[in-house]
């Protein structure tokens, strides 16, 4: 079916707001609903603060406005009012509370998807963010202080930087024109400064690698100022410490893998950088923190402290001080984020072996070419010089000698396949009720570990990747994960994408399905069925179609009458262009004459072409890149429903001379 773009990762969206207590937010929010019944909505209120001279109606404007991002619905009030147009220069103001108030809000407000950040791209978000920036940039005076009395907390100007930084990353990460706006503000070189954790602290550290992570990814402007500073990145993949040091040295092994000639320069110490963070076991850190976690939530009740209008003896930096202790992490806060670290550490290790183990877009440029992508694998039925086979995989391997190597000798493949795998039910049930931000990046984890392990499979040849026997265990394994557990979409799309990876492995290992029986394959059928999502649908008929070439006649008459009836109801048509390759691939050994006749498949299989053909044309806009593909089976098919009909005219022929 032509070339299949191999899953290349890009660094996902992770982000840390600010904190702000549950009780609250509702109490704010419940707050915020009484106005508005009252005609006063608090969108206007927070506009008139932002435009108050008094730097205490700012303040509280802004806290107002990092209150309200945590509602949706009050997101979406936001964004259609001028109220981050207003804030965004305050970013500049000279008071630094109000710097930070003023980042930590729209920080808030860009962590709640790429609309957003479109929207504050679109409010000129980045104008005064950038020229706030420049300003740490061109001070080579400043750096951090951090008071030991606090926790080590930093100083105000630098938790503006923090703030400003984080938003800048969420900013980066969805949007390429806030990207390209960074490129323009000649940052960079300010920003690998701060790499520096014993200077600048290990949280600006990971902050600024974060972001730097996201915008040197398929960014050649910035490429050739990594290579000015690859002394200071080696530096940091070599670096050993707690968590938040095997994360900062996972993004920097990521930041040099993102300019390709570094990426092929540095390939065995990257794989050996990353092999570090995965040798630590994530659940057994996981079920540690559970147990902190609770223990802390049973000592303490948090408390809301609403002041209104009150005399009170206490001095404004007194108030300041029992502010920021109220707000200190406790023992319990520190273990969850240093947890944190490891599963970022781990997921963005996944990503980068997922990268480098992805081919170059250039390889793919032939895709936009509709003849070239048709004529490269149309199959010609009449010679059966082709068998058909749409797969991704050739003979040998498809990476470097070095990349290979080190694959296999840091166990690499081993490695990520524990990542992938679900926590316990007792645990997942603790992090529910304890903290289901590390659920979530649990979860991640396991979704970057499975994408790949996909990519592994498309670039490793069997023997590499340890047997066949044991990428059928894989198979099985994943199979029986995909039907037990809970029906998650995130994570059933990379577990079906690896299973269809994996699979066509076994192509020729026949004797590993003879046991297998209608009933293990109902289990596919119904997953088909039961599935809403088009590529987890595809992923499945893929499947089905290799397992024809694999199973007995009977069950393979099952698989044939199966996609003809889905591709009869699927109103998806790259959906529909998998199974009708899948269908082709199952007559590529063998021409199955009996079930031809049986489900009089020529006759069906053109009514079916007839109706493809004004799917492709119907849905073409929706296809994009995927349109070549499409009308590669558009071809196939044709050749294919023709080849058919002479091909049961002579058995049929056949069958009654005899």
């Amino acid at each position: 079916m032509g070339k299949t773009r191999r899953n290349k990762t890009r660094f996902a969206l992770k982000v840390n707001p600010i904190g702000l207590e549950a009780n609250e937010v509702d109490d704010f929010l419940n707050a915020c609903d009484e106005y508005e019944t009252s005609g006063v909505g608090p969108i206007e209120s927070i506009r008139d603060q932002l435009q108050n001279v008094n730097i205490e109606e700012k303040l509280n404007g802004l806290q107002s406005l990092a209150v309200l991002t945590a509602s949706k619905d009050k997101v979406t009030a936001i964004c259609q009012s001028d109220v981050v147009r207003i804030a965004a220069p305050l970013l500049c103001e000279k008071d630094d509370s109000v710097r930070n108030a003023c980042a930590g809000a729209l920080r808030n407000l860009s962590v709640n998807g790429t609309e957003v950040c479109d929207f504050l791209v679109e409010q000129d978000v980045l104008t005064p963010l950038l020229a706030l920036l420049s300003e740490y940039a061109q001070n080579n005076d400043w750096k951090p202080s951090f008071d030991a009395n606090m926790c080590n907390q930093m100083d105000l100007q630098s938790d503006v930087f923090l703030q400003a930084i984080n938003l800048l990353w969420n900013l980066c990460e969805s949007t390429s024109i806030a990207v390209e706006t960074f490129n323009q503000s000649k940052l960079l070189e300010s920003f690998i400064r701060c790499l520096d954790f014993n200077v600048y602290g290990i949280e600006i550290a990971i902050s600024v690698a974060q972001c730097l992570l996201v915008v040197t990814e398929n960014n050649p402007k910035t490429w050739h100022i990594l290579n000015q500073y690859v002394a200071n990145f080696l530096c940091l993949l070599s670096l050993s410490g707690d968590f938040g040091h095997a994360y900062l040295r996972t993004m920097a092994a990521g930041i040099i893998s993102n300019a390709p000639a570094l990426a092929a320069s540095y390939a065995g110490t990257i794989l050996q950088a990353l092999n570090e963070v995965l040798d630590t076991n994530h659940k057994i850190a996981l079920s540690g923190i559970s147990g902190l976690c609770n223990e802390n939530s049973e000592k303490d009740t948090p408390e809301l402290e609403i002041k209104m209008d009150t005399q009170d003896d206490e001095t404004e930096e007194a108030a300041a001080n029992r502010r920021r202790r109220q707000e200190l992490p406790t023992e319990a806060d520190i273990a969850v984020r240093n947890v944190g670290y490891l599963l970022d550490a781990q997921r963005v290790a996944a990503e980068i072996i997922t990268n480098l183990c992805s081919p170059d877009d250039e390889e793919w440029s032939d895709m936009e070419d509709d003849d070239a992508s048709e004529n490269e694998s149309i199959v010609d039925y009449e010679s059966k010089q082709s068998n058909g086979s749409s797969t991704n995989l050739h003979e040998g391997d498809k990476l470097p000698t070095e990349v290979t190597e080190a694959i296999k000798s840091l166990a690499l493949v081993e490695k990520m396949w524990q990542r992938s795998q679900p926590l316990e039910n007792t645990l997942a049930q603790q992090l529910m009720e304890s903290n289901i931000g590390l659920l979530m990046k649990a979860k991640n984890l396991r979704i970057s570990s499975l994408l790949c392990l996909q990519n592994l499979c498309n670039c490793l040849s069997a023997e590499d990747l340890g047997g066949h026997n044991a990428i059928y265990n894989v198979w099985v394994e994943l199979g029986q994960q995909v039907f037990k557990g809970p029906k998650d979409p995130a994570v059933m799309e990379p577990s079906t994408s690896l299973m269809r990876a994996s699979l066509e492995h076994l192509k020729t290992k026949k004797e590993l399905f003879s046991q297998m029986t209608q009933n293990d394959l109902e289990l596919i059928l119904n997953g088909v069925k039961n599935c809403s999502m088009p590529e987890i649908r595809a992923n499945w008929l893929r499947m089905l179609g290799t397992l024809g070439c694999l199973l007995n006649e009977a069950l393979v008459r099952v698989i044939i009458s199966f996609i003809v009836e889905t591709c009869s109801n699927e109103e998806d048509v790259w959906t529909i262009s998998e199974a009708l390759d899948a269908l082709m691939d199952m007559f590529s050994d063998n021409d199955w004459h009996q079930i031809l006749l049986d489900l009089s498949l020529p006759i069906v299989i053109k009514d079916l072409e007839k109706r493809f053909k004004t799917k492709v044309r119907s849905q073409r806009k929706e296809l994009k890149d995927r349109y070549p593909a499409v009308q590669t089976v558009v071809t196939n098919l044709s050749r294919f429903t023709k080849y058919i009909e002479k091909e049961a005219v002579k058995y049929a022929n056949g069958s009654r001379c005899t």
